[in-house]
């Protein structure tokens, strides 16, 4: 009696071979394109808008690079806005009064609250991240002066730009009923440090949206030079001459 044919098996194993080929091949080209387009789209300007040469601009602001995140470092009080208030001294672990510099940044709440280094980083929370499954937090981090450990970039801002600035920012933290913005408590010991905590905010962290193009968005808000898009701090330090 003959055995039974092994050709069936081989015949679906090549098959299963080719899906993972075709996936993976799809893969690459899907990188190769993002990354072609963020090249592209980040060395393209938005120009800042115009402002007679005589308007004042009294507003200090920073753009504040920390490795591949970027944060508005802005003044944590002024006539214009009191971020005290959004984010209040008393909730840090060292409630010092005396720090009068903020940085505000956006990003993907898990990776915030789960990542107290890049050590630490999981593929599930990359995925997720990446993929836009998770939710958005702002971190909010204050500083006793301007930080000279790391790239940075100074903008000096009208009235009316810096407004539109403070209102873009307001719109993305998300507020109780109250009207108080809410804490995120970290899952990992770590995470949040003497001065900074995280809040809850609108949106979602993708490839598509990162925390760099929510300052890109942002800069375009006030009427500031940007990218036509970016998704790396390197786009937006690229159209400052850095």
């Amino acid at each position: 009696m003959s055995q039974p044919s092994n050709l069936p098996f081989f015949r679906y194993a090549a098959k299963g071979l080719n899906v993972v080929r075709w996936i993976i091949m799809v893969f690459v080209y899907g990188l190769l394109c993002y990354a072609l387009f963020a090249a592209l789209s980040a060395v393209i300007p938005v120009s800042a808008e115009q402002v007679p040469a005589e308007e004042a601009r009294p507003y200090e602001l920073y753009l504040l690079k920390s490795g591949p995140h970027t944060d508005f470092l802005v003044k944590a009080n002024t006539d214009v806005h009191d971020w005290r208030l959004d984010f209040p001294y008393s909730n840090n672990v060292n409630p010092d009064t005396s720090l009068q510099w903020l940085a505000i940044g956006w990003g993907d709440k898990n990776f915030y609250l789960n990542t107290p280094t890049w050590a630490d980083l999981t593929v599930s929370t990359a995925v997720t991240a990446a993929t836009g499954l998770g939710t958005a937090g702002i971190h909010a981090s204050y500083y006793y002066g301007i930080p000279n450990d790391r790239p940075i970039i100074q903008l000096q801002l009208t009235r009316n730009q810096y407004m539109r600035l403070c209102s873009y920012i307001s719109r993305s933290l998300i507020a109780d009923a109250d009207g108080k913005r809410i804490m995120l408590q970290p899952l990992l010991a770590g995470v949040n440090f003497d001065h900074d905590r995280y809040y809850d905010a609108h949106g979602r962290y993708s490839m598509i949206h990162t925390c760099n193009t929510w300052i890109n968005n942002g800069l375009k808000a006030s009427g500031q030079r940007a990218c036509l898009w970016t998704g790396f701090a390197e786009g937006l330090f690229y159209q400052y001459g850095h």
